[in-house]
């Protein structure tokens, strides 16, 4: 199984941060919204452990979700993972150095985006041939190619609460 070049692609095409503060338009993802209008604001987000929690428990979402309905395919993950993260190094890490720098965002910033798309990748990856996979990552990817930024959750995901978007 390899990952289709379609994602690349789109995540390649991606003009980063360019709409952060304004709102993101309706419809554009299935999640209430929570916005804030700043990158220190964004920062508390993005550096907060809740935030952590909320994408490590989409990420075990998914995960079990392939382990258990799609197990041959799930033996996949690693080499899906390891193609995933030489696109991620090869065509993203750079960009997102030089934004980080420009902001003074921190080494957590870089994390979190580079987490976001490694698993929007994933999801992708598994969402042609497994049928009503969880999604959560490629929703994130949506908010970025709209020029806003993810960062964090506002509420007891995936109970309640509002995806936080600068």
């Amino acid at each position: 199984m390899k990952v289709d070049k379609i994602i690349f692609d789109r995540i390649d095409r991606i003009n980063w941060f360019t709409n952060c503060g304004a709102p993101l338009a309706p419809g554009i993802i299935n999640q209430n919204i929570a916005r804030v209008d700043n990158w220190e604001l964004a920062k508390t987000w993005y550096s907060d452990s809740r935030w952590e929690d909320t994408t490590l428990e989409a990420r075990n979402t998914l995960t079990e979700y392939l382990h258990s309905k799609y197990p041959n395919k799930y033996s996949e993950w690693n080499k899906i993972a390891i193609e995933a993260k030489g696109y991620i190094e090869s065509s993203l890490s750079e960009k997102l150095r030089t934004f980080e720098e420009k902001y003074n965002l921190g080494n957590s910033f870089i994390d979190c985006v580079k987490w976001d798309v490694l698993h929007a990748i994933m999801e992708f990856a598994y969402s042609g041939g497994c049928k009503n996979i969880p999604r959560f990552f490629l929703d994130l990817i949506l908010v970025y190619e709209h020029g806003n930024f993810p960062c964090g959750w506002d509420g007891n995901y995936p109970v309640v609460g509002k995806l936080v978007v600068y």
